[in-house]
């Protein structure tokens, strides 16, 4: 009797033990998962051009885009990012889920490859549970793969060198096996904004890429059944010679055509780049800021660049050196439509120097109603401007001394040709009449305030009819493919929303745009400085933008 009872107590012990070890999965890491059994149903997936959500109804991802400090090229996780708090906080905004970067680096290092570091997973494995607390998911978004960040164009190793792909290959397999039955995993962003090196051929340009995703995609397919693959079209390529071919890279032409029903197609969207990464040094911007909306030019088709000009002439002379300027006033025609303010100086010579203030550009209504649609006042240390140079001579900058009515003014200096300062473009209506003044101090006769005149066709002012025409070779691909659409990153950097610049109503507007076309979307970035909803997490916090978020989200 003993026997039989030491037995059944032996059969029971295995029994138990295999029904935990069916129960719950615990990998060498720690990440538990539950060993149900899943089907597609279960997790986030494309059904035609729709999401679908895990309770089977229609998704709309609201997400906001975790950084994770991914441009240090970090090779153990910042902790300090973010915490529970976070997860906690953007629940209740009304975010539904987190685009969640990653850097390869940390998971792998160059030295060491295809040995994964847990202190990367642990990382993951650490958000996946708060995702999970606060009914959130993760969309995993490679921002940094082997061979280098691509925007930028800095990182064509990852096309050239082989090793890199197969590198990012199997750290993709190995990412998808790890969370292969984890809901709250929605997805895989295979690469962030991938430019690739210049081919023989467009055709063979775009094939690398093409090959690299399907592979991408079938290796996570070997392991991750059911789990969304996020994959976003080629952002342009780079000539030899560092020239870039932006033109070819349509929807049609830059999404991998990826032979899976599960597949989501991302894009970003940052219009106008001028504003939405104004005044800063790393984008091209300084000393440039915009409004939205406005009146400026953001959108056309040029018919002729160039029709003619008007100079102002000198009306009066104003204290410290200055002397007032006024042209004349121009209408629209049949031959120009589109007026841009210009300072010119010519031949000024090494030490000489021309300066400017009070740029103004005035609309005259058809009953004489003025109104300012421009004015560069250079009070704030900004030049609202792009220079052009006949041969590359001369320089122009911000003068900090004393200008026509306040500290700061424009100055131009060295021209040993025709140096040109543009400023924004504008289209002139019918029946309105345009006229440009503002003060110069120079001891040379050269310099000049004048307005340039071009004709242009389709043209949009920066508004919301801009914004949404943005988004229509988008939402074009969606419809002739039956795919689902997701903007994974638009944001506005912090100037956007100083002095009555209105990056607000800009997401406002971007966020109406995407519901009305039922595209998910992914705000950037949580912490970032210049960037985040936080400049330094918890610290800085745009809460005009926190409010925004928690009213239409």
């Amino acid at each position: 009797m003993n026997g039989k009872r030491d037995k059944l107590h032996s059969i029971l012990l295995k029994f138990t033990a295999v029904f935990f070890a069916a129960v719950m999965l615990t990998s060498a890491a720690g990440f538990t998962v539950s060993a149900q059994k899943y089907s597609a149903d279960d997790f986030v997936h494309a059904e035609g051009s729709k999401i679908i959500g895990t309770d089977g109804k229609e998704l709309r991802i609201q997400g906001m885009a975790l950084g994770n400090s991914v441009w240090g090229n970090p090779s153990l996780p910042d902790t300090s990012h973010h915490n529970e708090k976070t997860y906690k906080e953007l629940s209740k905004m009304g975010f539904n889920s987190v685009r969640f970067y990653i850097n390869y680096g940390l998971f792998e290092d160059d030295k060491k490859p295809y040995k994964y570091k847990q202190s990367g997973f642990e990382w993951l494995d650490k958000n996946i549970k708060w995702a999970k607390k606060y009914g959130m998911g993760i969309i995993i978004n490679m921002h940094c793969p082997q061979g280098g960040y691509q925007s930028t164009g800095g990182g064509m190793e990852l096309w050239t060198d082989k090793s890199n792909q197969d590198r990012l290959t199997a750290l993709w397999k190995a990412i998808a096996k790890r969370y292969a039955n984890e809901p709250t995993v929605w997805g895989y962003g295979l690469i962030n904004e991938p430019v690739v090196p210049m081919k023989d051929t467009l055709e063979q340009t775009y094939e690398q890429y093409n090959k690299l995703m399907n592979r991408i995609t079938a290796a996570i397919r070997k392991v991750s059944p059911y789990q969304a693959v996020f994959v976003e079209g080629v952002g342009c390529a780079v000539k030899s010679d560092g020239e870039r071919e932006y033109e070819y890279f349509t929807p049609e032409h830059s999404f991998a055509k990826i032979n899976d029903k599960n597949v989501i197609y991302e894009f970003h969207k940052y219009d106008a780049f001028y504003f939405t990464h104004q005044n800063t040094d790393w984008a091209g911007t300084k000393g440039i800021t915009m409004t939205y909306p406005s009146d400026v030019v953001v959108g056309e088709n040029v018919v002729n660049g160039w029709v003619g000009c008007i100079s102002a002439s000198k009306k009066s002379s104003a204290s410290g050196g200055w002397s007032y300027f006024e042209s004349q006033t121009i209408s629209s025609s049949n031959k120009a439509n589109i007026v841009t303010p210009v300072v010119t100086a010519s031949n000024l010579g090494e030490g000489g120097t021309a300066y400017f203030d009070d740029i103004t550009l005035t609309e005259i209504s058809p009953k004489g109603k003025r109104r300012t649609l421009f004015t560069a006042d250079f009070s704030d240390g900004v030049l609202n401007s792009s220079p052009w140079s006949e041969d590359g001579s001369g320089v122009s900058e911000y003068y900090d001394g004393d200008g026509n009515n306040a500290k700061g003014c424009l100055k131009i200096s060295g021209t040993a040709s025709m140096y040109v300062q543009n400023f924004k473009r504008f289209e002139m209506k019918k029946g309105y009449k345009y006229i440009v003044s503002g003060y110069i101090k120079s001891d040379s006769s050269s310099p000049e305030i004048g307005m340039d005149m071009s004709l242009s066709e389709n043209i949009f002012s920066f508004d919301k009819d801009f914004l949404e025409e943005c988004f229509m070779p988008y939402v074009k691909f969606s419809e002739e493919h039956n795919v689902p659409l997701y903007l994974g990153e638009f944001g506005v950097i912090s100037e956007g929303f100083e002095n009555g610049r209105n990056g607000v109503g800009w997401v406002r507007d971007m966020i109406s745009i995407c519901r009305k076309y039922n595209i998910g979307f992914d705000y950037h970035v949580y912490n970032e400085y210049s960037f985040g909803l936080y400049d330094a997490y918890p610290k800085g916090k745009n809460e005009e933008l926190a409010k925004l978020f928690e009213e239409v989200l």
